[in-house]
């Protein structure tokens, strides 16, 4: 359903009452987009033509992102702090920065063959992240993606990319402990 800003906002507050610091972030993430109309499904804004998502408002444990959407918006799912997993649909090319940021919750992530781009700090501070796996190499892969995310203890990548990943992430070569081959991890399932 389509709705402008202030429909918006006026849904958030309420739905949350009380919930002051995601209204605020919310405004802002809507300042940045160059719409004044947006569709709106109850849990999550997107842009009118469906190829980005602007912000989850839903603080269920999962989320599914719809099929079509090519951008997880800068702040989409920033401090979901309920929020352990997400499932990525194989239309999105591009994970702005602070994306997932602070989602202290969300423990694995798959990122699909068609991302191109993940931006810095799209996954930072997430207290539980342990796992992330990359179904393909994106072409850009930003170096603080995935700061202090202390928990992280491995990041399942396609074969022969580890030097890619370690030199676009700044990982020393005694940090490599971290990768692990998309082939070695199927061999393991044996």
């Amino acid at each position: 359903m389509k709705k402008s800003k202030k429909a918006i906002l006026n849904a958030l507050k309420e739905i949350k009452k009380g919930s002051k610091i995601e209204v605020l972030v919310l405004n802002m993430v809507l300042q940045k987009v160059d719409s004044d109309s947006f569709d709106f499904d109850g849990d999550a804004v997107y842009s009118n033509d469906g190829k980005r998502i602007i912000y989850c408002m839903s603080n269920k444990t999962s989320f599914a992102v719809r099929d079509g959407v090519e951008v997880i918006g800068e702040m989409a799912f920033r401090s979901k702090k309920k929020l352990k997993s997400v499932s990525l649909p194989p239309s999105v090319k591009t994970i702005e920065k602070d994306a997932f940021y602070d989602c202290d919750d969300l423990d694995n992530v798959v990122i699909p063959a068609s991302v191109s781009t993940v931006r810095g700090y799209s996954f930072s501070e997430c207290d539980s992240l342990k796992t992330v796996t990359f179904l393909g190499t994106p072409t850009h892969l930003g170096r603080h993606t995935f700061s202090d995310s202390d928990n992280l203890h491995k990041i399942i990548i396609p074969q022969g990319a580890t030097e890619i990943f370690a030199k676009a992430l700044n990982y020393d070569a005694d940090e490599n402990f971290l990768f692990e081959t998309i082939d070695s991890a199927d061999d393991s399932k044996d």
